[in-house]
């Protein structure tokens, strides 16, 4: 059943009335990994790429200049869900903790009374500790990424409204929307070295591949196909919202953690996969939808706005007064101040290895007018017009010195030290300098699928880039049994693809067993993981 939309005078009251009584709305929070606004119809994209989102949106507000704080994921989403920059809530750097302490939008929706699913697997990371998630509620999940989204909602039933937030990594490297949806053969797509890296790189480190001019149309339909993978999950999930009779009931943000790169400058990705942040507008320009019909105002909004000012929209909005102490404002007040935007990332994300946790970019804007510098220009930095130049190709910081220095005054005044130290409330893992590495994918006891990885195993632990390490197997039982040691290089490893009829005949070696050293003396092991399938 489509998505059918209900106007009318009487169904508007209605709603409004339910909410005067006391009616807690749920709360959907959709959150795009890697999305990048301008590929959406809705900003400007091909018509065709997510007509389910275009449609939807036209029901509440569309903000056209929303911004990520960061150019890598945890900074991002745990700006959304604590209403704080990253430098006040502490994720901004790799494997750091925020404190216990605080406050996000999950412990506060739960301490009001509502259900507070964690279909997200991977939370199991240290940057998502501490903010109320609970544990993976693995029994929704199925063979396909969104299937746990649609088996949690077909059989939510309660009269106890719920917070939901939903992390979709369907757009995130590597770009591979399924033979049926590619633009060419995939066998002709791989004759560039440039496409074949990103179509089959959950990681391609800037430089590591050579792309032509000719690639980019290419690159942008395979990320288009992708987007339109998550358009079509959008729209399921309205459905069962209809079919259960909680849409009118559901407040409906749409978001993602930053932007993407596809040759705009370059490369392709961003931070952690090219393992070189940048903070164009390609990285940190991000789609931001409210829907609530009755609630939200319906049309487009132009000014300013970034991820902190999530949390304190969406609580107003449930009639929820926002803790103290946060950095984001209601969207939805009265009045809403025009202020700067601020920005940074640590240069390689979450890759970022021990000696590169100082080496920053940073940048702010103020008004169409934006000043991005990096801890090597030593004082100098790029001034773009964005009003003239939406692409930042003139770099104007010769011909404005002076607004060039104002600005990197602010810059300066807002983050201080280029060797910035952790806050109070920041703390890093329990796997720090000095200890063992830490195996994060698979997550232990994980059951794993052909689509969990799209054919393939993926390793990732605790490390650094440059290092190398052993990984340790112990596979099997009796005589289906095999165990060594071998050696690779940094502290991300893909295994694969593997074709479908192989990938099955990995279930007569369960259970598999891995752990992970350096390759120094003494060794220093990690714990083992075990996962199957």
């Amino acid at each position: 059943m489509r998505f059918i939309l209900k106007t009318g005078l009487a169904m508007l009251l209605l709603l409004s009335c339910e909410h005067a009584l006391g009616k807690d709305p749920n709360v959907l929070l959709f959150t795009i990994d890697s999305c990048r606004a301008d590929r959406f119809g809705l900003y400007g994209g091909r018509a065709d790429t997510t007509p389910s989102i275009d449609r939807w949106s036209r029901l509440g507000t569309v903000f056209t200049n929303a911004y990520s704080t960061s150019a890598w994921t945890a900074p991002g989403l745990v700006s959304i869900l604590t209403g704080l920059h990253p430098p006040a809530h502490g994720i901004n750097n790799r494997d750091r903790m925020g404190s216990p302490e605080l406050v996000t939008l999950p412990k506060i929706m739960r301490d009001r009374g509502y259900s507070v699913p964690n279909l997200n697997f991977f939370t199991f990371a240290p940057y998502y500790r501490n903010l109320g998630l609970g544990r993976v509620e693995r029994r929704y999940f199925g063979k396909s990424e969104g299937e746990e989204l649609l088996n949690w909602l077909g059989e939510y039933s309660s009269e106890k409204p719920f917070f939901l937030w939903y992390h979709t990594t369907m757009v995130h490297q590597p770009y591979d929307p399924g033979d049926t949806r590619l633009p060419a053969p995939r066998r002709e797509l791989h004759k560039s070295p440039g496409i074949k890296a990103a179509m089959t790189g959950a990681i391609v480190p800037r430089g590591s591949a050579v792309f032509r001019q000719e690639d980019r149309p290419v690159l942008e339909r395979l990320y288009d196909a992708e987007l339109s993978r998550v358009d079509r999950l959008f729209q399921q999930m309205l459905d069962l919202l209809e079919k259960g009779g909680h849409l009118a009931d559901t407040l409906i943000i749409l978001t993602a953690d930053h932007g993407e790169e596809l040759l705009d400058h370059g490369f392709v990705g961003h931070a952690s996969t090219s393992l070189y942040a940048q903070l164009y507008e390609e990285f940190i320009r991000i789609p931001l939808v409210v829907v609530w019909p009755g609630h939200v105002p319906v049309g487009s909004r132009a000014d300013l706005v970034n991820q902190p000012d999530i949390l304190p929209s969406a609580l107003r909005l449930s009639m929820i007064d926002p803790p103290p102490g946060i950095e984001g404002r209601d969207l939805f007040a009265d009045h809403v101040e025009t202020r700067p935007l601020f920005f940074e990332s640590v240069i390689a994300g979450n890759q970022t290895s021990k000696e590169q946790e100082t080496v920053w970019v940073r940048a702010v804007r103020e008004g169409n007018v934006k000043y991005i510098t990096r801890q090597s220009d030593f004082g100098g930095g790029e001034l773009y017009r964005l009003d003239i130049d939406p692409g930042e190709e003139r770099d104007r910081a010769e011909d404005e010195p002076d607004l060039a220095r104002r600005l990197a005054r602010q810059l300066a005044a807002r983050f201080g030290q280029w060797s910035q130290d952790p806050p109070d409330n920041q703390h890093h893992s329990s796997s720090q300098e000095g200890k063992c590495p830490v195996i994060y994918t698979p997550e232990d006891s994980a059951q794993l699928t052909y689509e969990t990885y799209t054919g393939s195993l993926l390793f990732d632990w605790r490390g650094d880039l440059q290092s190398r390490y052993l990984i340790e197997y112990d596979i099997g039982t009796g005589t289906h049994h095999v165990e060594g040691v071998y050696e690779v290089d940094g502290n991300h490893q893909v295994l694969g693809p593997f074709p479908k009829e192989l990938w099955g005949n990995l279930k007569a070696w369960n259970p598999f067993k891995i752990r992970v050293s350096p390759k120094t003396e003494p060794r220093c092991w990690s714990e083992w993981i075990e996962f199957g399938f």
